[in-house]
């Protein structure tokens, strides 16, 4: 026993650096036939702790992730492997930045995938203002990664990155200020996402301009007009202005003025105000309150029957459609309690002296 622990030593001091080579291979072909499996079971027990409460962001999780874990073991396997032959500070220091590289790939990927889930924005991405926002902001969020990954980077290299990071600096604060407009615009579409006072295809006013919002984009909103003309608004014109979307009004106001003539009897005037009130009541599309019909005033040249309710209906055509009808019905109660609309008219006497 003791001449074959002997002879294997010694076969073994002989033959090291060949043992040495056949481990290192042995080890990088275990990382690479399995770097697959181990990368999707480490993600799979992470996914499973970090969302207990979540599990439907499991897959993004571990789609976003697993391709850089995967490329970060076939790194690890290539650097074990060269590692047990050579001892060098070298293959230290490129292993090091391979994995700086490589964790920046992998957040970056991750907030590609899932920024808009860790923003809350909602379980999906349909809302068009989001998803610019969302795009916009995973964007700068790459450009912040990828420059610290550079500047750790040029640091494992040995350089001094302390006048790059000034130049860096220096050059942002010019750009800044060169910029200030299409900052205050970014900014102010931040502003709009956040508060949502209005989305693609609401109809607004804002300032002079009304129509129909068309498009949505960090730095402005396009809005066509009435007249058919597209508008393009600097986003912060729009934060800085009121904003009045006519889209969401969930009930329009009807607020009419009947002028009968004076000769117009209390009798009929009392029998077309009732009649209004019943057909008022009795229509499903006008709320039960508030509804008036009031005798409001002894204007110069007419009596006046005031009218003022809500309806339900709420879409612009709709409603213009609408109270067209409420109009000719109003014409026709008038006529058939016996009254006769007023115009302005002005009496003229001549004294005979």
């Amino acid at each position: 026993m003791q001449d074959f622990i002997n002879t294997l030593t010694l076969f073994i001091k002989e033959n090291e650096k060949l043992l040495l080579i056949g481990a290192g291979i042995i080890i990088f072909l275990v990382f690479m036939l399995l770097r697959k499996k181990l990368a999707n079971g480490i993600l799979k027990l992470c996914a499973s702790l970090l969302f207990r409460r979540k599990p439907e962001h499991k897959d993004t999780f571990i789609s976003s992730l697993l391709r850089p874990l995967t490329f970060f073991f076939l790194i690890l396997g290539g650097f074990l492997a060269i590692r047990i032959n050579v001892d060098s500070a070298v293959l230290v220091r490129v292993f090091k930045i391979a994995t700086i590289l490589i964790i920046s790939w992998a957040v970056t990927s991750y907030l590609s995938d899932n920024l808009f889930y860790l923003f809350k924005f909602g379980d999906s991405v349909d809302d068009k203002m989001n998803a610019t926002v969302i795009k916009f902001i995973s964007n700068i969020m790459k450009i912040v990664i990828i420059a610290i990954a550079v500047v750790m980077v040029i640091s494992e290299l040995g350089y001094n990155i302390n006048g790059l990071l000034t130049g860096i600096g220096v050059g942002g604060l010019a750009v800044s200020l060169a910029a200030q407009d299409a900052i205050s615009n970014l900014i102010s579409g931040f502003v709009i996402v956040i508060d949502k006072p209005f989305l693609v295809g609401d109809f607004i006013q804002t300032g002079d301009i009304q129509g129909t919002v068309i498009d949505i984009t960090m730095r402005s909103t396009k809005i066509r007009t009435l007249d058919d003309s597209v508008v393009t608004m600097p986003n912060s014109s729009i934060a800085d202005s009121d904003i009045v979307n006519i889209s969401q009004i969930e009930k329009r106001l009807i607020d009419v003025d009947l002028t009968l003539t004076y000769s117009t009897s209390e009798e009929v005037m009392k029998r077309c105000q009732e009649n209004i009130r019943t057909y008022l009541t009795e229509n499903e599309l006008i709320l039960d309150y508030p509804l008036r019909v009031n005798f409001s005033k002894l204007d110069s040249s007419s009596l006046n029957l005031n009218i003022f309710c809500y309806t339900t209906v709420s879409e612009l055509n709709a409603f213009l459609e609408f109270y067209s009808d409420i109009n000719y019905k109003l014409r026709e109660i008038v006529t058939e309690s016996g009254a006769k609309f007023a115009y302005p008219s002005t009496s003229v006497y001549i004294e005979n002296k």
